[in-house]
């Protein structure tokens, strides 16, 4: 089966697959006559296996490590597969966050976390939450307080969760900060721990730094990435033209990422820059930098 076909079977990009290939040595295409990927149904089988136990939160890292058996036993572990939150679990949350429940708000985040993984628990509990808040507040149904307690019991958890992983050694190194102006940090917050557990480093730098010191500090810290976060509060001229200048300003060779819900609403791509409008789009970034660095 060609890379084109396994990327549509799998779910899984084909810079993923050649990044795996190359940093561990899984999968082990052959090549036909023009020298282009191909593989065999079996190594086709344990990729839909593998990408079925990261979805439910496992790292790839050890799932790639693991032979037939261990795999065929941890898959058979979890036979049946967490479905994301639906509308009823959302609104129940939120209702906590409108009745100022924060202790049982907070049981409830750390048992989606225990269920789910760090990575599925940010991209199938968190961020849909975040967006319901958002048309929660939007209509007035929440006040800012509200708002600013439930982005405070977020934030506590993903600092005491991140603060009981092992220190960090990874690459790349990607520079974690917000443009002037924009003060949402939870964000951030989110990409720090996909980097951890995809064994990336970040580098905190706070928000609302001014173009010339993220330069500053980029060049400093040695980072081989700029990630910045934009609220839906944030204009997207701004937005737009704040990561031109930077682009413009950065060494060539280290990458801007931009994220958030404040960048889906560029519409024109920007030359140097990989918007990341959904956190699955930060998989594919860090996948290419490592096919294209060989790291």
């Amino acid at each position: 089966m060609p890379i084109a076909s396994v990327e549509r079977e799998t779910g899984l990009s084909k810079d993923t697959l050649r990044v795996w290939e190359r940093r561990y040595g899984f999968p082990t295409p052959e090549r036909d006559a023009k020298g282009e990927r191909l593989y065999t149904p079996v190594q086709v089988r344990r990729l839909v296996q593998i990408k079925r136990l990261m979805d439910r939160g496992h790292r790839p890292g050890k799932l790639l490590a693991l032979d037939e058996p261990s795999l065929r036993a941890l898959d058979d572990t979890h036979a049946t597969p967490l479905s994301a939150p639906g509308e009823a679990q959302l609104d129940n949350w939120l209702q906590l966050v409108k009745s100022h429940d924060s202790e049982a708000l907070q049981r409830q985040f750390y048992r989606e976390l225990a269920k789910r993984g760090m990575p599925r628990f940010v991209q199938d509990t968190i961020a849909p939450l975040i967006a319901r808040i958002g048309e929660a507040w939007s209509r007035n149904e929440l006040g800012i307080f509200e708002e600013h307690l439930f982005s405070q019991h977020l934030k506590k958890l993903f600092r005491t969760t991140l603060a009981n992983l092992p220190p960090q050694v990874g690459s790349p190194r990607v520079l974690l900060t917000t443009l002037s102006g924009e003060e949402h940090t939870l964000g951030l917050l989110m990409v720090e721990a996909l980097l951890v557990v995809e064994d990336a480093y970040p580098v905190l730098l706070g928000p609302q730094t001014p173009i010339g010191e993220i330069v500053r500090a980029a060049n400093v810290k040695q980072v081989d990435a700029v990630c910045l976060s934009f609220s839906v509060a944030y204009p997207t001229t701004l937005a737009a033209q704040g990561l031109r200048d930077l682009r413009q300003m950065l060494p060539g060779d280290t990458e801007i990422w931009a994220g958030g819900y404040g960048i889906k609403s560029i519409r024109k791509p920007i030359e140097g820059v990989c918007l990341v409008p959904e956190f699955q789009d930060l998989y594919d970034c860090l996948a290419r930098w490592r096919v294209e660095t060989g790291s």
